[in-house]
């Protein structure tokens, strides 16, 4: 992969990039835990980071310690006989379905003086979602009704999941566009609580499946516009050292 650079603008020095494939949730907290960590430290650059996670019901912060959230609208024991994880992350939000049709986007970024708005980075966030839709011919819209409605809709349903963490005004986790596949089984949640919401994947909207990597590099391109910053390819000694440190990352 060629470095893809920002233009002008202030120099951040460089966010580097990389597809992890299909990741559990579990894994996935752990990675970012420890990525977040040293990045606070300096001693990483800023990262985007993609992936997908199997299928699986994952709780946010709001439903962490209760037995059976409100908005689970099966058992945990049908989700068990169905192949379908349910977990717990330590990210913002409420509860999410994933499934692997989607492309996980999440950023490991710390934030500049100029950048230290929670809802500021969250609107940011949204215009990457906003933008990388726009490329596809996909209009998609914030909704201000509540904090229950964050993420990005469209006429015909909810397209992007959203859930942060910032720590020490580092970023983690953030964006899910729901790209493709069968996903017959959010209806077992209440997403975010809201009644009568259901998932629209862009397969739906536009008859057929855009590919996975036409995805991720229009993501790509509007986060260098949204974020000003320049993108480089990871190396596997970076991957290695954030996987070193997961023991030692808090977590919680």
């Amino acid at each position: 992969m060629h470095d893809v650079k920002s233009g002008e603008g202030t120099d951040r020095g460089p966010c580097l990039v990389t597809d992890l494939g299909i990741m559990g949730i579990p894994e996935a907290d752990r990675f970012m835990a420890a990525a977040q960590k040293l990045r606070a430290a300096n001693e990483i650059s800023d990262l985007l980071l993609f992936m997908a996670h199997p299928k699986t019901v994952a709780l946010g912060l709001r439903d962490r310690h209760v037995e059976h959230p409100r908005d689970l609208l099966v058992t945990p024991q049908r989700l068990e006989r169905e192949g379908i994880a349910l977990t717990r992350s330590v990210r913002g939000g409420g509860i999410t379905y994933h499934w692997p049709g989607q492309v996980v986007c999440y950023p490991v970024l710390a934030l500049g003086a100029d950048e230290r708005s929670i809802p500021g980075y969250m609107f940011k966030l949204e215009e990457v979602g906003i933008g990388t839709l726009r490329r596809f011919g996909v209009d998609a819209a914030r909704r201000r009704d509540a904090a229950a409605y964050v993420g990005l809709w469209t006429s015909a349903g909810k397209i992007v999941s959203m859930g942060v963490r910032i720590s020490n005004w580092v970023t983690s986790f953030g964006f899910v566009i729901n790209v493709q596949g069968d996903h017959r089984e959010s209806q077992y949640v209440r997403p975010c609580g809201l009644e009568g919401a259901h998932l629209v994947t862009l397969e739906e909207i536009l008859g057929a499946p855009p590919s996975r990597s036409s995805v991720v590099e229009a993501i790509k391109e509007t986060f260098i516009e949204v974020f000003d910053r320049t993108l480089q390819e990871m190396s596997d000694a970076v991957a290695e050292k954030i996987r070193s440190t997961e023991g030692r990352a808090e977590n919680h």
